[in-house]
């Protein structure tokens, strides 16, 4: 085949597909809001040649149902909307009779046979495998990755590297990879038994759909470097759904709580009650306040500079209770490079990983304050942060100042981004509960 009839056939293909999507909407899944009790089906509306009205068309689920998960329902019904799709814009018609459908299909064929043949013959042109692929996209991407989140994607590209060699995929052109092979992988991952497990017999425990979410952000702009180098034409994994997670929250304290855990640690673990007052009086996360550093700290100006969450560094206030903690622990003594907040109990060079050194007080805290005053198993470190910021709402509230005020004062304490975001973030933590409404009820349950 000739270029100018290559480029013929892909403008005959576009220009029919154009003309097609005015005579029909999209097929779209209807997933019941995640409900696995109720039925799930591929819905889609085409145009009355009667008529003329778009009308929605008999649904398809076709055994989707029979499937007990999320993942495997939608695997299917994805499956049969792309289907239907390539067949709504190849022409086909709900409304055709079965001779008009045999003789569209075979008045077609010649033109779906040709494009086929095209994308065949781009398909062959690759000269990458699948590991030369990957292996080139790694190396393009892996500088963007810092230590702690470079040693996770790491361990997510070498997981289906493996799974690629188990399954005879690495030597194949990188164009023959589909989407349906990483969504095999991503909906078969296991967590890594140990040996006693092995030796036991146990059956491999399936991974957190968080977990399968994050593998699939790590393998996604591994695709989307090929398919902007033209090694591939569509990033396969983008299209793979993400995983509907539930994200543990921790739930604030009680007034009464903090007392007992304030009287409890002064007893039992005083640093960890300093530990414990970063978080609450300067609005921090654990892993922040183990990366403060004594040259972080300006007592003349009261700010403590900090890296977050969302930005390399950013400045806070030190309030009073926290600068009366701050020049009792005589931070002029120690060296700038030190860490303020260490497992020595004083300033010290500490040079481990963030997530090993905020590990060390959240098992701190469950053996010393969590177990012993038996509290719940969300009761964490973080839920002093959000007992914190309840107080701060409740006390703006009870001064009479406007909800709106009280917001963006809250605003420049909490460090939230927008009104919108802090708004979730009170619902979320129970700061906004109404007020006992029981005198406006005018009837009796």
């Amino acid at each position: 085949m000739t270029k100018f009839d290559e480029l013929l056939t892909n403008e005959y293909v576009n220009e029919y597909i154009s003309m097609a999507k005015k005579k029909f909407s999209e097929p779209k899944i209807y997933d019941a809001k995640g409900d696995l009790s109720k039925r799930w089906y591929v819905y889609f509306y085409y145009r009355n040649p009667t008529s003329g009205k778009m009308e929605k068309q008999k649904p398809i689920f076709k055994g989707a149902n029979r499937f007990k998960t999320r993942a495997e329902r939608m695997e299917v019904l994805n499956t049969y909307r792309r289907a239907l799709l390539r067949l709504l814009k190849d022409g086909f018609s709900p409304y055709d009779t079965d001779e008009q459908t045999k003789n569209r299909l075979e008045k077609h064929r010649s033109s779906i046979d040709t494009t086929e043949k095209v994308v065949h013959t781009i398909k062959k042109k690759s000269k990458w495998t699948v590991k030369k692929a990957l292996e080139f996209a790694l190396k393009q991407k892996e500088s963007d990755w810092s230590k702690k989140s470079g040693e996770s994607m790491h361990g997510h590209y070498n997981r289906l590297i493996e799974w690629l060699g188990k399954n005879d995929l690495l030597d194949k052109d990188i164009v023959d990879l589909e989407r349906s092979h990483i969504s095999y992988f991503l909906n078969t991952l296991t967590k890594r038994q140990t040996k006693k497990e092995k030796e036991l017999g146990l059956k491999p425990v399936s991974v957190s759909p968080k977990t399968k979410n994050n593998y699939r952000g790590t393998l996604s702009p591994l695709f989307a470097i090929l398919k902007t180098e033209k090694i591939i034409s569509e990033n396969i994994v983008e299209t793979i759904e993400k995983k509907k997670t539930t994200p543990k929250k921790n739930k604030p304290f009680s007034n009464k709580q903090i007392e007992t855990i304030r009287k409890h640690l002064d007893i039992h673990d005083p640093y960890l009650r300093i530990f414990i007052k970063f978080m609450s009086y300067a609005f921090l996360r654990n892993k922040e306040v183990c990366n403060i550093r004594i040259k972080d700290i300006d007592l003349d100006s009261k700010r403590i500079f900090i890296g977050t969450k969302v930005e390399s560094q950013t400045a806070i206030p030190i309030i009073k209770e926290l600068e009366d903690e701050i020049r009792a622990m005589n931070i002029e003594n120690y060296d700038r490079n030190d860490f303020l907040i260490t497992r020595f109990g004083h300033p010290a060079a500490w040079d481990i990983d963030a997530d090993n050194k905020s590990s060390h007080f959240g098992k701190r805290f469950n053996k010393n304050v969590r177990e012993p005053l038996k509290l719940d198993t969300d009761h964490t470190l973080y839920s002093f942060r959000h007992t914190a910021a309840i107080n701060i709402f409740k006390s703006l509230r009870d001064t009479g100042m406007p909800h709106d005020q009280i917001l963006f004062r809250l605003m420049s304490i909490t460090r939230h981004k927008s009104i919108a975001g802090l708004k979730n973030y009170l619902r979320d933590i129970g700061a906004t509960l109404p007020e006992d409404y029981s005198d406006i009820y005018t009837i009796e349950f």
